[in-house]
């Protein structure tokens, strides 16, 4: 069974967590699912479409991928459209939102959800405190 972990550039949607903090999360979740890791790929910085992983995948045909978070997926529509039609026989694991699956539908799945909390609304804790965020949540919530 052939198994890679995938590091990307320290910023993964709402999280900085820099490459070796990526190896440490992902081999902590791979000991702990008994999982045996083959390859560890960087992917370069800044670069959010995985074509390492995509050109690795040509040579060692991957039967699992182990990423950190679904905010690692490529973002943008046509990368993510070639991503999946080249990766759907892969079983995903993406480690800080507890998910694995494999094929379109899983895929397409996490992109959706990732590009909602993207393009979410972010709040300001600057300035705030938590009767203010107390009351913004009664505000919108009730």
């Amino acid at each position: 069974m052939t198994t890679a972990t995938v590091t990307t550039d320290i910023n993964i949607g709402i999280f900085k967590i820099p490459s070796n903090g990526q190896n440490m999360i992902m081999n902590f979740y791979a000991q702990k699912k008994n999982i045996s890791v083959d390859f560890v790929i960087p992917e370069p910085l800044l670069s959010n479409q995985l074509e390492t992983l995509l050109w690795c995948h040509k040579n060692y045909k991957f039967k699992k991928v182990i990423l950190c978070s679904i905010h690692q997926l490529p973002n943008k529509k046509r990368y993510f459209k070639n991503f999946i039609s080249k990766t759907q026989n892969i079983e995903f694991h993406f480690v800080l939102e507890g998910l694995k699956g494999k094929g379109k539908f899983f895929l397409k799945n996490c992109y959706i959800e990732a590009k909602k909390f993207a393009d979410s609304k972010k709040i300001d804790t600057t300035n705030n405190n938590w009767i203010d965020f107390y009351d913004m949540f009664q505000k919108n919530y009730y």
